[in-house]
């Protein structure tokens, strides 16, 4: 029995790290949600609308991220999605290609059960995709580290993007803005279809 409570205190993920990390702005406030078509350049993570394609970068690795459903279960705090990857490395010159590694998942974060610093909620928050996992904490958000790491660089970078099939993914897209961990960045939102300056 006492095997058992230490190792359920070890998998305790607090509900305010769970859902409410990636809403502060970086000065220890929180905002409100962003509406279902804006992005939003976070310090720690980006938010993006259903459909929208997000790369991700390490060194000369590629990965593209596409949430392409989200919901909720009993309540509004049980949280669900659905997203598409799509793994490039450095020898595949497209993502057409037919060697790219394609993945499908699902992801979960349960309301929390327990009181307080106790609460504990158990579910899959990471993206999978070729090289890395990243945290997810509800909708279309994707840190720049995976659950249960240090908030800290670790050589991700995220770009947002308007493109909605992978198909026109083009990576040498001068359009395209890659944003890498900073705590000193200012949280920003806009809506998708002014993410590169222009209407679609």
């Amino acid at each position: 029995m006492k095997y058992f409570i230490i190792m359920l205190l070890c998998l305790v993920i607090p509900a305010q790290q769970a859902r409410g990390e990636m809403m502060d702005n970086g000065e220890g406030e929180f905002v409100v949600s962003p509406g279902q078509n804006d992005v939003v350049i976070a310090p720690n993570a980006i938010i993006m609308p259903l459909g929208r394609i997000l790369l991700v970068r390490k060194g000369f690795e590629y990965c593209a991220i596409k949430f392409v459903k989200f919901w909720t279960g009993k309540t509004d705090e049980d949280m669900y999605a659905e997203y598409e990857s799509y793994y490039k490395n450095d020898k595949i010159e497209k993502f057409s290609d037919e060697n790219v590694e394609f993945r499908k998942g699902k992801l979960s974060a349960p309301k929390p059960k327990g009181i307080g610093r106790f609460a504990f909620s158990f579910g899959n928050r990471n993206v999978h995709c070729g090289f890395t996992k990243l945290q997810w904490s509800g909708k279309g958000s994707l840190y720049f580290y995976r659950e249960g790491q240090k908030q800290d660089d670790y050589g991700i970078e995220i770009a947002p993007t308007i493109w909605t099939s992978i198909l026109q993914v083009n990576i040498n897209d001068e359009r395209i803005k890659w944003y890498s961990f900073d705590l000193k960045r200012k949280r920003v939102s806009k809506p998708i279809y002014k993410l590169w300056g222009e209407n679609e």
